[in-house]
């Protein structure tokens, strides 16, 4: 069987750290490298919990070191510096001794190892598309070697309260639009999927009781995730599922017969004062765009139950 080859783009939070715990439970795929990038948290914070991860799902996966910032503009959100080991309830990971990096920068690194695939590797990116807009500025032949780009990003709704729901675009809204304009293969997981691809408390709590070391650290950590959306819900009515967004994007990578995707026009919004940074995406196609004009797959439904299963309840790897 052949296997599926993925390269993995990401800043590592909470969150995306699940990326790579569902990934490592798959058999099919093989992951050919990791380049990371600032987001949420800093480059060297996410050098630090790749060092531990990797160590733990006993790993030997090439890193690479990415942009320290946005592509194009001198804007910044603050980061945080913390890593994946620091909350007291964190992961159990090492993350005193880091790992060593490749020489290559990121973008010379993921071209290095798409032209190595000869164009048979995807690349799933959590964070912002910093490291691709660079890739595909410095590569412009590199867009024909991707076979497609999974983004865990972007949303079909962007604002609630005020409050801009869609980070990995804000973060880097340049370097999101001028990717969505290569015309490569690209589909996007939004923060959406969360509401159809979640994790209920019984289901984190499946493996509660898991002593091999990998799988009991990917319950703390869904289980310290599951905490934290039900922390201001008062005692007695903590029933609050987990959004599940990354597992989503791995399933739209590696299990794609488990989505249904929907193809869609969107481009990032560069100049409105009211929406600036956001990735809107035109649902009903109002502005009237062929099927060739549309950029964008967004991932719309998945089979939920079965994706759990495969990866974190079942005793075994698919």
């Amino acid at each position: 069987m052949n296997k599926e080859l993925i390269l993995v783009d990401i800043n590592i939070t909470e969150e995306t750290a699940g990326i790579l715990f569902a990934l490592n439970r798959l058999n099919h795929v093989e992951v050919k490298g990791i380049s990371l990038c600032f987001g949420e948290t800093s480059l060297e914070s996410s050098h630090r919990s790749i060092s531990g991860l990797n160590e733990l799902l006993g790993w030997e996966v090439p890193v690479a070191l990415g942009a320290d910032r946005p592509w194009r503009r001198d804007y910044q959100l603050p980061v945080s510096a913390s890593d994946i080991s620091e909350p007291i309830n964190g992961l159990q990971v090492d993350t005193s001794k880091v790992c060593a990096v490749s020489r290559l920068d990121a973008a010379d690194f993921l071209y290095e190892k798409l032209r190595e695939a000869g164009g048979e590797a995807k690349v799933l990116c959590a964070g912002a598309l910093t490291n691709m807009a660079i890739l595909l500025e410095r590569y412009p032949e590199a867009g024909k070697l991707i076979k497609e780009l999974i983004w865990c990003g972007g949303t079909q709704r962007h604002a609630s309260l005020q409050i801009v729901k869609d980070v990995q675009t804000y973060l880097d809204p340049e370097a999101a639009q001028y990717v969505l304009e290569q015309g490569l293969n690209f589909t996007m997981c939004p923060v959406d999927a969360g509401t159809f691809c979640y994790m209920s408390l019984s289901e984190v709590d499946s493996r509660r009781y898991e002593t091999e070391p990998v799988m009991h650290q990917f319950n703390r950590l869904l289980k310290k995730r599951w905490c934290d959306v039900n922390a201001e819900a008062p005692m007695g009515e903590r029933k609050r599922n987990l959004p599940m967004q990354e597992m989503a994007a791995v399933a739209a990578a590696v299990l794609p017969w488990l989505c249904e995707k929907k193809k869609r026009y969107g481009e990032v919004d560069l100049k409105g004062k009211l929406t600036f940074g956001m990735l809107v995406i035109d649902i009903n196609n109002r502005l009237e765009h062929t099927e060739e004009e549309m950029n964008i797959s967004q991932v719309c439904h998945i089979d939920r139950e079965m994706l759990i299963h495969l990866l974190y309840m079942d005793s075994g790897q698919e």
